[in-house]
């Protein structure tokens, strides 16, 4: 158990007989009465999303969640397959459980999947992933600050300078979705 005012993004509530993922948090302090903890969570199991006021004397369940080491290796439909570096054991993890990081995703990518009693329930991006253009406008000089869509390898879409070029390898915030630098 933990203080309402302990909660962070990342983590994962046992709440209302069901898990959730914490979204945002917000500690407000009214005028009158007293601080509360505003919460944005998503249920693991239906996906729906909920905002939750605790009052920050109140106390919540953390889900004792323990992170794996793994590498991406390829996607068969909406399941997604996945290998332990060690023991070379695959893990399979369904698409809804990776949301966001999808975009991200190629062979040998190495990242975290927290698990819970055994089940997937998260996964962890580096802060960075380098990528490849695939499709963009020719490079060209022009004012600073300028930029121009992206497409890279795996079909995400990035605003990047005017002189980034197809075939330029280039690091993105994964974080952001947004271009960093040029690899």
């Amino acid at each position: 158990m933990i203080n309402a005012t302990q909660i962070r993004v990342g983590n994962i509530l046992k709440w209302n007989d069901g898990l959730y993922r914490v979204l945002k948090t917000q500690h407000v302090t009214p005028g009158k009465g007293n601080a509360v903890m505003q919460v944005e969570m998503r249920n693991i199991e239906t996906g729906t999303k909920i905002n939750q006021r605790f009052n920050s004397s109140e106390r919540v369940e953390k889900a004792e969640v323990f992170d794996r080491k793994v590498q991406f290796l390829y996607q068969d439909g909406e399941i997604f397959h996945f290998m332990d570096p060690e023991s070379y054991e695959q893990l399979e993890i369904k698409q809804d459980v990776l949301e966001e990081a999808i975009p991200f995703l190629k062979p040998e990518t190495n990242l975290t999947v927290s698990l819970y009693e055994g089940s997937p329930v998260g996964i962890s991006l580096p802060a960075r992933v380098n990528l490849k253009v695939t499709q963009c406008d020719p490079a060209s000089k022009g004012k600073a600050g300028a930029t121009k869509e992206a497409v890279l390898e795996n079909g995400n879409t990035v605003r990047v300078p005017l002189f980034i070029k197809e075939g330029d390898e280039i690091v993105v915030d994964t974080s952001t979705n947004t271009y960093a630098e040029k690899a």
